[in-house]
């Protein structure tokens, strides 16, 4: 049950990355709107966030871990749940280049029918990179869900392990009740089954990059 409420804490923190989507949206939706007078460094901004890709995360494991230590946030749930507000590279690339596909021709319409930039952003743009974000709340719930490194690294007492970690010293524990090692993966497999049956069909949408039909 511990581990249980922990990770529903790890998720929950990971859904509020919608609220960070919808802040960070108009940085992905600028240039779409202004292509002609974007800066050269923000390009290069852009390169420099990709490049972090290529950064194994073993790299920064001791310095994070002496900052949270700092910060008095190891074994604690604060390490995997601030970090969730924070868009990684990839979902920046992921939703930058699926709001560059959406025509201009939509926000030129809906300026002529007198919407105003944040109007733009909520009725059309943001509806229309739906299953974008559905894409990447759907990734982000699975990292979070699945997360063994960080959980076993940043988390130190029983009552704050994940289900991942918890799994693992199940096993450990339970090595010949093979019965028991079963039922609690089924536990571990069932959420993100139940999640993508329900949300297959905006996520399959996520392969679609064009905003104008017909």
């Amino acid at each position: 049950m511990p581990c249980l409420f922990s990770v529903i804490w790890a998720i929950r923190s990971s859904s509020l990355l919608w609220e960070c989507l919808a802040c960070c949206s108009p940085a992905h939706w600028w240039p779409t709107d202004l292509a002609v007078s974007v800066p050269p460094w923000l390009n290069v901004l852009f390169l420099l966030l990709l490049s972090t890709i290529m950064l194994p995360s073993q790299v920064r494991l001791i310095p994070i871990y002496i900052f949270y230590q700092k910060l008095g946030w190891v074994n604690t749930l604060l390490p995997l749940i601030v970090p969730q507000f924070f868009a990684n590279a990839y979902d920046v690339f992921l939703l930058r280049q699926f709001f560059m596909t959406i025509p201009l021709e939509l926000d030129d319409a809906a300026k002529i029918d007198g919407a105003n930039p944040l109007q733009v952003l909520l009725y059309i743009i943001l509806p229309q990179a739906r299953p974008a974000l559905v894409s990447v709340g759907i990734f982000h719930f699975l990292y979070a869900w699945n997360d063994f490194y960080e959980p076993l690294i940043f988390l130190h007492t029983r009552e704050n392990w994940t289900l991942a970690v918890g799994l693992q010293t199940f096993d450990a524990l339970y090595t010949i009740n093979t019965h028991l090692i079963m039922a609690v993966s089924v536990l571990m497999i069932f959420p993100p089954i139940l999640l993508f049956f329900f949300s297959q069909k905006i996520f399959t949408q996520g392969v679609v990059f064009s905003g104008v039909k017909g």
